[in-house]
């Protein structure tokens, strides 16, 4: 074996144990019995985002009136929360008569399915 084949497989496994050092807290609490707590997580992730969901409407519904005021506050803070994720998604749909941003959809669309696939156990539906 040569010293580029031994890095290789030394990056690899580096690699492999991020990878479980990430999983590995969530698989030892549903592992351990409590399956309540990762139930519990799971709906707590899931309800930031529908909060987040909640912002993101706002600030698209906001974004409709071009005199609104986005330097003062609580707005500037809703901007800066909303705008990196909006910002993912910018310039994969072509606006609309040039005004008009559809990419948005994009963005509600992946998170209304996590928000779904993180909805387990849930006594009540919203």
């Amino acid at each position: 074996m040569d010293s580029a084949e031994i890095n290789a497989q030394i990056r690899s496994s580096i690699k492999n144990m991020k990878c479980l050092a990430a999983v590995a807290p969530l698989a030892a609490i549903s592992a351990s019995g409590s399956t309540n707590t990762f139930i519990l997580i799971t709906n707590a992730v899931g309800s930031f985002i529908r909060l987040y969901l909640l912002f993101l409407f706002l600030r698209v519904l906001l974004s409709w009136f071009p005199a609104f005021g986005w330097d003062k506050q609580p707005w500037l803070a809703l901007r800066q929360v909303t705008d990196p994720y909006l910002n993912l998604f910018r310039g994969l749909v072509p606006p609309l008569l040039g005004t008009i941003d559809f990419t948005p959809l994009f963005g509600f669309m992946i998170l209304q399915f996590l928000a779904g696939a993180l909805d387990i156990g849930a006594e009540d539906d919203w």
